[in-house]
């Protein structure tokens, strides 16, 4: 036993002060602002089946951009919120404004939200563009029609056809250094460093093998303590017959 013992004891050894360490950093994970720290090591995250997204939409505003990756808004390459469906995005000079299928943005021009808009109460159709007419004044088309807001967005009316009509905001081919680092960010903000850990302090990184070969180790660990305390007592009776 003592020989079976020795065999168990180097091999789980290294196990141990695995868990150990990702155990206290774990602990202690929120002082160290692991759940902020996102994981950018691309075969980590093509192992975690993050992937690209399908399409980065980017809009040109001012000497700034605004990108749509997935459900993800960017400014630049910094994530700002989430949206669904984008189709448009523009500045009037005070914020930045960016419009999915059923909603407006108002933006401050560092990114941060201001307000959100629900499109249902204006109109039921989806939206379709975003743009700025006569200035400042944004304006959305749906069901081909054309709505134009007040100055504070509290109101909404429907531009007349005979006006001239606003200036829509198109998708432009950002810098390829843009893109890749908007990809990064968008594939990176899945993981985080917390989860990576628990992950790995689990078995649950290395899927069902990783969790079946973690029980192995803890029934080894098992019964490294029932041999040990066995080895002792014999050693502890083999003492007194002397």
């Amino acid at each position: 036993m003592r020989r079976l013992h020795r065999s168990f004891g180097a091999g789980a050894a290294i196990f141990v002060v695995f868990m150990v360490l990702t155990g206290l950093v774990i602990n202690h994970s929120n002082d160290l602002g692991l759940d902020r720290q996102k994981v950018s090591a691309s075969f980590l995250l093509n192992w975690y089946g993050l992937g690209r997204p399908e399409s980065i939409d980017s809009f040109r505003v001012g000497n700034e951009w605004l990108s749509f990756a997935g459900s993800q808004l960017y400014l630049n390459d910094k994530p700002l919120i989430t949206i669904s469906d984008g189709v448009g995005a523009t500045a009037n000079g005070e914020l930045l404004i960016a419009a999915g299928s059923d909603e407006v943005l108002l933006l401050d021009l560092e990114g941060s939200l201001i307000e959100r808009i629900p499109w249902a109460p204006i109109n039921n159709a989806p939206i379709e563009s975003l743009g700025l007419h006569t200035g400042a004044t944004v304006a959305v088309k749906s069901a081909g029609q054309v709505w134009v807001a007040d100055a504070d967005f509290l109101k909404w009316r429907l531009l007349e056809e005979t006006t001239p009509g606003p200036n829509w905001s198109l998708p432009e081919s950002a810098p390829d250094d843009l893109q890749q680092e908007i990809t990064q960010s968008y594939r990176g903000e899945g993981l985080n460093l917390e989860r990576l850990l628990l992950d790995l302090h689990s078995g649950r990184f290395f899927g069902s093998v990783g969790v079946l070969v973690y029980d192995v180790l803890a029934l080894a660990l098992g019964f490294l303590s029932i041999s040990g305390l066995v080895l002792w007592f014999r050693s502890r009776r083999n003492g007194k017959s002397k």
